[in-house]
């Protein structure tokens, strides 16, 4: 559910201290650190109304994580001596794990990469600053008492943000104009029946949802054009031209141990990609599964078999142009999916890796 509009100033206001010295570690520069958490929290600002209750954090952490990695690659190096070997995803990794104490799956899903990636790059990063996790903390602190946060630039900030969502609202508007209105007559007919209505049951207060169908074992679905989805009891079968009648099962999606989670894949037709993937361990059918592209989101459908197994597909209406596929893994990993249940908790997130 989201926050009402007027809560941003009130997070910004009490999270800016502790933000300035999260940005702080991440750039290693305290005159940059300011401005690094200004514009991720400008961001953060724009899609404010669309972000869940219990999420925020993440969100901002993500947004911030982003904001470093991009201006990283417009400087050498930064100044702390200590830390001047690890590289800009490293130095993240290490200020999320070691700093902000998050998982490495949490550290993972931020940066939109696999545990096992971040695993990697912790355990390098930490053999370049000497291999003692301890002593990193130490840094890490000893940077953190040389912040002295300025007070929150929030007015800026908050007209800065409504600028920047009007004109994402004003951008999404034109592309769905001109490329989404015939898929909507398409979509109205195929995936909410003959009744208009989501067959599923399943309404979520105060956020979009994803419409849902319920399917047998084998009735074929016409996902976009040139791609039909089936679900078995094992697993799910899709057909493009390029790839007739190919199947990929639970187990090959990274989806048999029961815990929790969703993948995510794109896969080319004609000249864009395709995007779905398999949700799976979950108690009840998602809500609303949404898919972060960069700072573009998409609402995606979902098939899941009678009964509620727990598990089924979810695939995105939207084409991905190679442009955007291309620029979404250069900036973090790839697409991120996130499913929500009726009350607008997040229950599973992942980014492309599976």
């Amino acid at each position: 559910m989201p926050h009402p509009h007027d809560d941003f100033a009130a997070y910004a206001q009490t999270g800016w201290p502790r933000l300035v010295t999260t940005a702080h570690l991440l750039a290693g520069d305290p005159r940059e650190a300011p401005e690094l958490l200004r514009k991720a929290l400008v961001g953060v600002c724009a899609r404010w109304r669309r972000i869940p209750r219990d999420d925020v954090d993440f969100y901002v952490r993500r947004s911030l994580v982003k904001e470093h990695l991009r201006r990283a690659r417009r400087r050498r190096t930064p100044p702390h001596e200590e830390l001047r070997a690890l590289s800009a995803r490293q130095r993240a990794v290490l200020v999320m794990l070691h700093w902000e104490g998050l998982s490495e799956t949490e550290t993972a899903q931020l940066l939109g990469c696999s545990a096992c990636a971040v695993r990697s790059r912790a355990r390098r990063g930490l053999a370049r600053c000497g291999g003692d996790a301890e002593r990193l903390r130490g840094l890490f602190a000893e940077a953190a008492d040389g912040v002295v946060p300025s007070a929150a630039p929030l007015g800026a900030m908050q007209q800065r943000g409504r600028t920047l969502r009007r004109r994402r609202a004003a951008a999404v508007a034109a592309v769905c104009t001109l490329l989404l209105a015939p898929a909507a007559v398409f979509a109205t007919d195929r995936i909410m029946g003959d009744g208009g209505a989501d067959e599923s049951g399943a309404t979520v207060v105060g956020m979009a949802s994803s419409p849902v169908r319920i399917v047998a074992p084998g009735e074929r679905v016409d996902a976009v054009p040139g791609v039909q989805v089936w679900l078995t009891a094992d697993g799910r079968h899709w057909s493009t031209p390029q790839l007739p009648n190919r199947f990929r099962g639970l187990t090959e999606d990274g989806a048999g141990g029961g815990k929790p989670g969703v993948t995510a894949q794109p896969e080319p037709v004609d000249s864009a990609y395709f995007l779905s993937g398999v949700y799976h361990g979950l108690s009840a059918d998602p809500a609303l599964v949404e898919v972060t592209v960069d700072d573009s989101r998409i609402t995606g459908s979902v098939l899941t078999l009678a009964g509620s197994p727990g598990w089924g597909v979810w695939y995105a209406r939207a084409p991905m142009s190679v442009a955007e596929l291309k620029a979404s893994y250069g900036e973090g990993g790839g697409p991120t999916v996130t499913v929500y249940d009726a009350a607008g908790k997040v229950v599973a997130r992942s980014g492309a890796d599976g």
